[in-house]
């Protein structure tokens, strides 16, 4: 269920992220030599979150499909110059996938669809149709707590758990520094299931 990996990626916290960040270098390195095996873990570790944040944008899961290629097909062209400057490999491919969908909007003349309008169909799982009903209903009530929080705390959330963006990414993209976007997850997090709870939700059983 959705809500539980959510809580889940909050109890892991910020503790791997240096890491990860260090590792990202080597693997960058690779990347602008044209290593195919650097490139296959690139795709395979940012597919899904890139997926799933297009998905929100555009509404559509073949157009979101089209967009992720396109972004990688434009990262690959253009490695040579991404530099990491606070943010990492992560938050210049969402940026690559938000130009993307702009574009594509902005060809279309059209307005781009509700990003808040989940839908469970990118998070995989089996048929089985209890599963289906629950994420469905955890989708929904998911949906609705976004609703109800501030454009701030929306946008942290969305980006931390669902483009999957580091502190220090987020932190870039939205104009603060890292230790105020932690501040702000927590406490949009807090709000998050306080809104749950109002909306019936208490956690898996």
């Amino acid at each position: 269920m959705f809500l539980l990996l959510l809580a889940l990626q909050s109890a892991l916290g910020e503790a791997d992220e240096t890491a990860a960040l260090d590792d990202e270098v080597a693997l960058v390195e690779r990347a602008r030599e044209l290593d195919d095996e650097a490139w296959e873990r690139i795709y395979a570790q940012y597919y899904p979150r890139l997926y799933g944040y297009l998905y929100y944008r555009v509404g559509d899961p073949d157009l979101a499909e089209d967009l992720v290629a396109q972004t990688f097909e434009r990262a690959i062209r253009h490695i040579g110059r991404f530099k990491s400057r606070g943010g990492g490999l992560g938050g210049w491919l969402t940026r690559i996938a938000q130009n993307l969908a702009h574009d594509h909007y902005r060809r279309q003349k059209a307005r781009p669809p509700d990003p808040l309008e989940l839908n469970e169909a990118w998070m995989g799982g089996g048929g089985d149709p209890a599963h289906h009903a629950l994420r469905t209903e955890s989708t929904e009530l998911l949906r609705r707590a976004l609703e109800r929080l501030t454009p701030d705390q929306r946008d942290v959330i969305l980006l931390r758990f669902i483009a999957r963006m580091t502190s220090p990414e987020v932190a870039r993209h939205m104009g603060k520094t890292t230790g105020a976007i932690k501040a702000l997850q927590h406490r949009a997090l807090a709000a998050l299931r306080r809104e749950l709870e109002a909306l019936g939700y208490h956690g898996p059983s």
